[in-house]
């Protein structure tokens, strides 16, 4: 006997069969896509080196007339910088923090950084620990103040180096 339920069943299990299927079609095109864009920047990277060294041969080894003006302005490529937003993060902080001359809240340095960067911190704190992991002259005093230690002394567990 066929009843309603059996058939809502029969339905969910050819929902979920097409529903596999399609994932898997948008998975296989969403791995073409990336190869394709990869492609295109070793190209795009292959033409600008070319481009530079053509330019520098002709622009080293050949005399130009002086009454030619040249017209065409130098074609730039709009690409984004190849560091990343946790560098470019990082250093603004470094820089922030050797600008200072006292200890800095984190709150004050979260705004700085985000104003001079562009990106937001989601969370200072881990922000901060993965910073003092990169460089050992920064330094956290109490709660939430930060300063860099100008000095040449860097803090180990055990010993100082002087440097």
């Amino acid at each position: 006997m066929f009843n309603e339920r059996l058939a809502l069943k029969m339905r969910l299990e050819q929902m979920k069969d097409a529903e596999e299927q399609l994932l898997s079609k948008f998975q296989l095109e969403r791995d073409a896509i990336f190869n394709r864009l990869r492609e295109l920047d070793s190209l795009s990277e292959r033409e600008t080196t070319a481009t530079e060294k053509v330019h520098y041969i002709d622009s080293h080894t050949i005399d130009a007339p002086s009454n030619i003006i040249e017209t065409a302005p130098k074609a730039r490529k709009g690409r984004p910088s190849r560091r990343s937003k946790t560098t470019k993060m990082r250093e603004s902080a470094i820089m922030i923090l050797k600008e200072q001359d006292a200890p800095i809240r984190g709150s004050v340095l979260q705004k700085e950084i985000e104003e001079r960067t562009g990106f937001r911190i989601a969370n200072m704190t881990t922000f901060m620990n993965t910073i003092k992991k990169t460089d050992d002259n920064i330094m956290k005093l109490g709660r939430g103040l930060y300063y860099y230690q100008k000095s040449h002394l860097i803090r180990s567990n055990e010993t100082r180096i002087l440097g």
